[in-house]
């Protein structure tokens, strides 16, 4: 297998909801004891908060709509942001400008977003941060939940971005899943249109973990999932 320039592990998932919601969920999902991947931040037309699922941080967020439409997106690490440029080229992809964050004379973040692996409600990107938020792991700290690990992210390709994620994936042919050497697997479903499904997270118990993850906000989807936002998190034993 040709070693990976582009992709080095999916670092974070992310799914947008309204500020109240934000604001609550935050509270309550701290409060069962998920480690932070960041605490709640607020700024104009922007506010996040990540939280740890043992390997992964699933971020939630709130966002002025008129600025972005999306409803959730993935982001990867990259392998090497200062040789990412012409690994992209390499590659045939195109990208839009380096997005370098800085506050304070510190850079916070580097986002790449990728025009061919987007639509207008979902999107595959890259990015890079130069603080930890890779906190705990690869297991979560003891918590209410009983969260262990994520096993995966589960993603779904249609036939018009199919060619561009085996691109990004510097994959010769099309894969079910991708293992790395930090985070979970990433599982792909075929379908009619790009889409960011959500996780499949390790429990002690799958049903007392969905029971604690309702009872924090998130929403009755069956008696091992549990949605959030756009996102469904699939609750199974470790």
């Amino acid at each position: 297998m040709t070693p990976r320039t582009i992709v080095a592990f999916p670092d974070h998932i992310t799914t947008v909801v309204d500020l109240p919601t934000l604001r609550a969920l935050s509270k309550s999902l701290f409060g069962l004891g998920l480690g932070p991947g960041w605490p709640l931040a607020e700024q104009p037309g922007f506010a996040t908060a990540g939280f740890r699922l043992g390997n992964i941080n699933l971020e939630i967020c709130a966002v002025d709509r008129k600025e972005n439409p999306l409803d959730d997106w993935l982001t990867f690490e990259p392998v090497d942001l200062d040789t990412l440029a012409e690994s992209l080229a390499a590659q045939g992809l195109s990208h839009d400008p380096f997005d370098a964050m800085i506050a304070g004379g510190h850079p916070i973040y580097t986002r790449v977003d990728l025009p061919a692996l987007a639509t207008n409600q979902t999107a595959l990107q890259l990015c890079h941060t130069f603080y930890p938020t890779r906190t705990t792991g690869p297991e979560a700290p003891t918590n209410s939940a009983g969260v262990v690990r994520t096993r995966s992210v589960n993603i779904a390709i249609d036939p018009t971005h199919q060619a561009a994620f085996n691109l990004f994936m510097q994959s010769a042919t099309t894969q079910e899943n991708y293992t790395f050497t930090d985070g979970p697997e990433l599982v792909v479903s075929s379908s009619d249109t790009l889409r960011v499904d959500g996780l499949t997270v390790e429990c002690v118990d799958p049903s007392r973990a969905a029971k604690a993850l309702i009872d924090a906000g998130l929403r009755h989807v069956s008696d091992t999932e549990v949605g959030i936002g756009s996102l469904t998190l699939q609750l199974t034993t470790n």
